[in-house]
């Protein structure tokens, strides 16, 4: 009986051995496993980091050159409408011309001078215009003003020699500079209405020549 009592004990102890046992392989079949299906899906998963960063990466690039680009693109300035210019400004004033200096071709004229720059002197007349020759009047004054004017000689310094008619709306007068008397100029003024008198040709006379 005994020995039968210990045999029957020692097949338990190995069943519930193997039973332990294969618990054991099961539980570490299982564990090994659960351990690689981690590590495996793991190592699946491991790519998909880097490609969403460096889609983020390429969207935040893409928000960057977009940025730039909407920034360095020129803004449309409202349309200016540029008024045309008075006529008057527009109108450029022609340039002086050359004053023409020529051999004279007249007796005792050195130089014969003619400048077609020259203006009318102005003038207080008005009305109707009567050439007078009387040295205190409005008008032989400003014939003396249009012979200073031609010859650059100041009124202060002019000596005047004469001055005669030339027609009726024109005058002729001999002057010099009271610093050299014998330096003298024949002028041709004409009486232009509005403006007064004005130089029409200048003649350097030859040295101690004040002769008409």
């Amino acid at each position: 009986m005994e020995q039968s009592s210990r045999a029957q004990r020692k097949t338990k102890r190995r069943k519930t051995n193997r039973i332990l046992n294969t618990a054991i392989a099961v539980v570490v079949l299982l564990i090994i496993i659960v351990g690689f299906t981690i590590f495996a899906g793991g190592n699946d998963e491991e790519p998909a980091a880097p490609e969403e960063t460096k889609q983020d990466q390429t969207a935040a690039v893409s928000d960057e050159e977009t940025g730039e680009e909407t920034a360095d693109e020129p803004t449309e300035e409202p349309a200016v409408t540029e008024e045309p210019a008075d006529e008057e400004e527009t109108e450029e004033k022609p340039a002086d011309e050359e004053v023409v200096v020529s051999e004279g071709t007249e007796p005792n004229v050195e130089q014969d001078i003619v400048n077609p720059n020259w203006e009318g002197v102005g003038t207080t007349q008005s009305g109707e215009h009567a050439s007078s020759f009387e040295t205190d009047s409005s008008d032989w004054q400003e014939k003396e003003q249009a012979l200073a004017y031609a010859t650059g000689i100041p009124l202060s310094d002019m000596t005047v020699w004469y001055i005669s008619g030339n027609g009726p709306q024109g005058a002729i007068g001999t002057v010099s500079p009271k610093s050299n008397e014998n330096e003298a100029y024949r002028v041709y003024i004409e009486w232009v209405d509005g403006e007064g008198w004005k130089p029409i040709k200048v003649q350097k006379l030859e040295e101690n020549d004040k002769g008409r």
